[in-house]
């Protein structure tokens, strides 16, 4: 019997691509992208069983959706100063 891995490797790839993603434009893919490779990970542990793939894939996932936050809280942060400073241009 043929030991399929699709969930693993779905999880994997997601990961992998929400890392890639979160430094473009199409960042909330990216985002989309991490969410479903923690989600796949996590049903590919109940039905596939723990391996390699699996972890590396919850890994790269986290570490994906981690990273998308941090980008979008140093963005609000520069646009928060600029927005500031602009104002007290105008005043």
């Amino acid at each position: 019997m043929e030991n399929k891995k699709t969930l693993s490797i779905l999880a994997l790839i997601f990961g992998l691509l929400g890392i890639i993603l979160t430094f473009t434009p199409a960042s909330v893919v990216g985002l989309i992208l991490a969410i479903l490779g923690i989600i796949f990970a996590i049903v590919a542990k109940k039905k596939e069983g723990k391996s390699g793939m699996v972890t590396a894939g919850l890994v790269l996932s986290i570490i994906a959706l981690v990273l998308w936050i941090i980008v979008i809280v140093f963005a609000g942060l520069i646009f928060g100063t600029f927005m500031m400073g602009a104002a007290a241009l105008l005043s």
